[in-house]
């Protein structure tokens, strides 16, 4: 509520300090003596200006309360650009040190459980140093991670990004690859060495062969990290035509879909756009 005694004093002046008495805010003059019967005076005409007052205010709109904030799941939507933007300040903030690991409330739980409206993809590797939420210094909702060492994509991975574009509007993905990964190590064994994986880690190695392959032409000084980026890249332009509902928002300019390298060593990613 406003305090009458600013509005007085904005409409009265000096007389307001006068009028904040007669509301009986401080000390009771003498009557008996001149300067008392003067401020008897003076209070008898601004009882007639309060009065007034009075009147005026009563015709006053109280302030509105502010709306409250609008629950996660009905979040303002994000174009591409911005999303990737966020992501950029937000792993800034990461690699120096000063990244939010303060956990989600009870309150933002509860929000959650209404829906979810995350602003990115992120098509990562299963290594434990790379968890999307803190290199990026994002929480719950805010990321849709699809995970599997060497940051490949089945079929079901596709689906998985094709569902949080279209059902939860996501207008960002990142292929998002790091340094001294495993997985494409032991690509580049198969290739370069004949090593034997036996079972599902042979099946695990084989899409990213063509990465390894493709980099070992340009004679690299590190057949490995030039194949870990080189795989990312690959990876995000197949994406790019691997769906009709990908495409049609990538010519829409509802989508991008980029590529990125997270150094395990310094914290920082460094995006292909």
């Amino acid at each position: 509520m406003v305090s009458r005694r600013l509005l007085l004093g904005a409409l009265l002046g000096a007389t307001a300090p006068a009028l904040a008495f007669a509301e009986g805010e401080g000390g009771s003059p003498s009557v008996l003596t001149k300067k008392g019967r003067r401020t008897a005076r003076a209070l008898t005409h601004q009882a007639a200006d309060k009065a007034a007052l009075d009147k005026a205010l009563a015709t006053v709109k109280p302030m509105e309360p502010a709306p409250p904030p609008a629950p996660a799941h009905e979040a303002m939507a994000v174009s591409p650009d911005e999303a990737l933007g966020r992501l950029k300040q937000g792993n800034a903030i990461f690699a120096r040190g000063g990244a939010n690991i303060s956990l989600p409330s009870m309150v933002r739980v509860a929000e959650l459980s209404k829906g979810q409206k995350p602003f990115a993809v992120i098509i990562g590797c299963s290594d434990s140093r790379t968890a999307p939420e803190l290199i990026f210094d994002c929480n719950l909702g805010e990321l849709f991670v699809v995970r599997v060492a060497g940051s490949t994509v089945s079929r079901e991975g596709l689906g998985s990004i094709v569902y949080a574009v279209e059902h939860l509007g996501a207008p960002l993905v990142v292929v998002l690859g790091h340094t001294k990964c495993g997985a494409v190590g032991a690509a580049v064994d198969v290739a370069t060495k004949h090593a034997e994986l036996h079972g599902a880690l042979h099946e695990m190695v084989l899409p990213i062969l063509p990465a390894v392959l493709e980099a070992e032409e340009q004679h690299p000084a590190d057949l490995q990290d030039a194949a870990i980026r080189q795989n990312v890249r690959d990876i995000a332009h197949r994406l790019k035509v691997a769906d009709g509902t990908l495409s049609e928002r990538l010519e829409e300019g509802r989508l991008k879909i980029v590529s990125a390298c997270y150094d395990l060593s310094t914290g920082v990613v460094a995006f292909d756009a």
